[in-house]
């Protein structure tokens, strides 16, 4: 069965049974993939991969999350048509986490299970909120176009926490380290998504890029100054992730075809670097735009990545 805004329509034969494409308002959606249980009915299975879709293709992870490989031990919910806001505004997905903890000295470790739910706002992929506990047991109010449970759990869930680069530099400056500030808020991309850069917050930006170089987070502030950049003149949402992707929503790897091919630090050729690549290299591609152009993550032998643009005739996108 394929969801789509609340209701069902009959799935194409041949799609596997272990993934399952759930229909957002306007055209977006969130693939389901790698059941735990496949054989179940579709309310009782458990997930381990679930990637938010806009409706051009780009997309990124839900689970694993934002600097994640993998998510062991963690599950997303079937979702339900329940989950969306009447106003179609807004998604909340839940997942269970599952582990072990220790209850005391010389005591033996019991396993246990906790539920988190995200709110994510369906046009631009904010993800405004990652609550647990009883404001996760809550739903969308009838009758009201975007109201979750009272209306103090409503702005928990859509408003208090929404990332912003003004709210990240106000913890940041309370004395909170930057990278588990960015990790809370989803990474970096989530950030950005949720507040595009504008010249309202260029300035903001620019100081949370410094931060992140200062403390290593070197990935993350390239990925902030691609942004301020105004890459292709383009900040909505869906271009923080303008990658289309697979089914199952992963990068797009590709291969390099040329020779020699020169990477850039942004995507004309007035912004050559000494850095290059050569025929056969592989390459995940992050970004697809400006025409011409992807923005490329290089993985070395010692394991570093090292992110540039290519130009896009340089390289061959794998099937």
């Amino acid at each position: 069965m394929v969801l789509s805004a609340g209701f069902a329509a009959q799935a194409m034969a041949a799609a596997p049974p272990s993934t399952y494409r759930f229909a957002l308002p306007g055209g977006g959606a969130i693939l389901y993939d790698k059941a735990l249980n496949p054989k179940a009915a579709l309310p009782e299975r458990a997930w381990q991969r679930a990637v938010f879709q806009f409706p051009n293709g780009a997309a990124f992870s839900l689970l694993p999350g934002a600097g994640e490989w993998n998510a062991a031990g963690t599950q997303m919910e079937s979702p339900s048509s329940d989950d969306i806001s009447p106003s179609g505004q807004y998604v909340v997905v839940a997942r269970i986490s599952s582990g072990t903890v220790s209850t005391g000295p010389g005591q033996p470790e019991v396993v246990s299970s906790r539920e988190y739910c995200s709110a994510i706002e369906i046009r631009t992929g904010c993800i405004s909120a990652d609550q647990t506990g009883e404001i996760c047991g809550e739903r969308w109010q009838r009758g009201q176009p975007a109201q979750w449970g009272s209306d103090d759990q409503t702005r928990l869930m859509l408003s208090d926490d929404r990332p912003s680069a003004s709210r990240l530099l106000r913890l940041v400056k309370s004395g909170q380290p930057i990278r588990p500030v960015v990790d809370d808020d989803a990474g970096v991309r989530n950030l950005l998504r949720c507040d595009p850069p504008s010249p309202g917050n260029r300035e903001a930006y620019r100081d949370i890029a410094g931060k992140l170089q200062a403390a290593g987070g070197h990935g993350d502030a390239r990925l902030i100054d691609a942004a301020l950049a105004g890459v292709g003149g383009d900040n909505s949402a869906s271009s923080i992730d303008s990658t289309p992707v697979a089914a199952d929503g992963g990068r797009r790897e590709a291969t390099v075809t040329a020779q020699k091919a020169t990477l850039y630090t942004a995507p004309d050729d007035a912004h050559a670097s000494r850095a290059y690549l050569v025929q056969h290299d592989a390459v995940s591609v992050v970004k697809a735009a400006p025409e011409g152009w992807m923005y490329v993550d290089y993985v070395g032998a010692s394991g570093r990545h090292l992110l540039r643009w290519i130009k896009a005739d340089q390289v061959a996108l794998r099937p």
